[in-house]
């Protein structure tokens, strides 16, 4: 956990656990052939992950690329249940290299976890990944031009649980430095900094900064 703000956004998370009707879903395997078929979850046994439509992030596009280390599964439940394994450590490294993006389709919530659905535009590679530890990041995040607005805005991030008052000055300061498409994502994702902050719901992390996703 790299941000003090993961802490909330895992209690949301958790209660949306406590007042969900449980269900086991399935999701469709992307094609490797280093990994194991995975077992079929048992209803009886697994307490099943909650999943919910991700909502803006599905507009987003093919915009998010894995870390070279990331882990996938295969089924959201293989997050509790451990019944099946993670692709193997060559099919990640493959769609890292290659260049591979994909898009978050759907979060799947459990008692602390927080996890991400994502597909490429083929349909053929897809699977779940934890959201907030560093296995998925937005492409324009590793852009040289947008480093000082992303760490201006991973303090605005961090500034509500440092006992002060939330400002974007510098982050729009900032903004204002860009051109062209940088400046377009920069101001996008300033505007969903204040969507993040004006959600008081339980589906907080559907309005999590995109640019942020990884950091």
């Amino acid at each position: 956990m790299k941000h003090k703000y993961f802490r909330t956004i895992l209690c949301s998370a958790a209660i949306l656990f406590s007042f969900t009707t449980l269900t086991t879903l399935t999701v469709t395997k992307a094609e490797s052939t280093d990994t194991a078929k995975p077992a079929a979850v048992s209803p009886a046994t697994d307490p099943g992950m909650t999943v919910t439509p991700a909502k803006r992030f599905s507009k987003e596009g093919y915009v998010f690329k894995l870390a070279r280390n990331a882990t996938v599964y295969h089924e959201v439940n293989d997050f509790v249940s451990h019944t099946s394994k993670p692709f193997g450590k060559s099919w990640v490294k493959k769609m890292a290299d290659k260049n591979i993006k994909f898009k978050i389709t759907e979060f799947g919530t459990g008692r602390v976890e927080l996890v991400a659905h994502i597909v490429d535009q083929s349909g053929k590679n897809q699977g779940w990944v934890t959201f907030f530890n560093g296995d998925l990041y937005n492409i324009y995040a590793k852009r040289k031009a947008l480093q000082p607005l992303i760490k201006a805005e991973l303090k605005v991030m961090d500034s509500q649980f440092e006992g002060k008052k939330p400002s974007l000055i510098q982050t729009k300061n900032e903004a204002k430095k860009l051109h062209g498409q940088n400046k377009k994502i920069a101001n996008k994702s300033i505007k969903e900094i204040k969507d993040w902050f004006a959600d008081k719901g339980d589906l907080s992390y559907t309005q999590y900064p995109s640019l942020l996703v990884g950091k």
